[in-house]
């Protein structure tokens, strides 16, 4: 379709298996990019291989794991060779978070895992390719997932300074590679109902549109931020897609 947002252009989209990271491959690919999904879980990685083909798109998969130091660097490498030239990057891989790991419970390893698949390789990926695109004189864009919680406490301490990290890791790509065209920006959703995310039973409620967001409606903002045509403006900004639930007041009950 010659009306595609991104005919023609390249993606590589950490995550890529499950939750925003899927919808954003699959985005990505109905709009006409060819799209190198990095994932860790071999079957969850198939799963959305399949999905994109199956639509017509064009995708390819690569199994890694950014908890390993080194991974990110790999993960640059493969993708410039496989797609040719890397125009776009979404970082959306993050482990599992467990509502156990309070301050007291958390140990030093989750606390690392965190922060090396969440910031130092969303700064290895966003150098690495900045490299690339600077080179190639491609007006890339970058996306980073981040989260409500990078500015709010809730009491997971690896996972709230990890994605507060990347806020400013975004700003800081933004500032430096703007005069190279290279767009950087955060997307932030709210509460999510994907990616083994358990609600407690009331927050629906609590959210001014009265529902939690799918997968897919946080997908729409950010494949609307990728495309130059809507967003080509854009660069350095923390977009917050969550129905409204940081609005509320967390010490009133909710205005009817």
């Amino acid at each position: 379709m010659t009306n595609q947002l991104f005919s023609g252009e390249t993606a590589l989209v950490t995550g890529a298996g499950n939750g925003i990271g899927r919808a954003m491959a699959l985005g990505l690919a109905r709009e006409g990019a060819s799209v190198l999904l990095a994932e860790l879980d071999p079957a969850r990685g198939s799963a959305v291989l399949a999905a994109v083909k199956s639509e017509g798109g064009t995708a390819q998969l690569f199994q890694c794991d950014l908890s390993i130091r080194g991974q990110a660097e790999l993960l640059v490498g493969e993708a410039i060779n496989r797609l040719g030239h890397v125009a776009m990057l979404v970082h959306s891989a993050s482990p599992p978070r467990d509502e156990k790991d309070t301050l007291m419970c958390l140990s030093d390893e989750t606390w690392d895992k965190m922060h090396e698949v969440n910031l130092r390789s969303g700064f290895a990926l966003g150098r690495g390719l900045a490299r690339h695109m600077i080179d190639e004189k491609i007006r890339g864009r970058m996306l980073y997932l981040t989260s409500l919680h990078s500015g709010t406490p809730r009491n997971l301490l690896h996972y709230s300074t990890a994605k507060a990290g990347m806020v400013m890791l975004v700003k800081e790509l933004a500032k430096a590679l703007g005069a190279h065209g290279i767009r950087v920006n955060a997307l932030t959703p709210g509460a999510v109902a994907a990616g083994g995310f358990k609600p407690a039973a009331d927050l629906a409620a609590k959210i001014p549109l009265g529902r939690l967001a799918t997968a897919d409606d946080i997908a729409a903002m950010g494949v609307l931020l990728m495309s130059d045509k809507h967003a080509g403006y854009v660069t350095g900004a923390e977009i917050v897609v969550d129905g409204g639930l940081s609005l509320h007041n967390w010490f009133t009950p909710a205005i009817v």
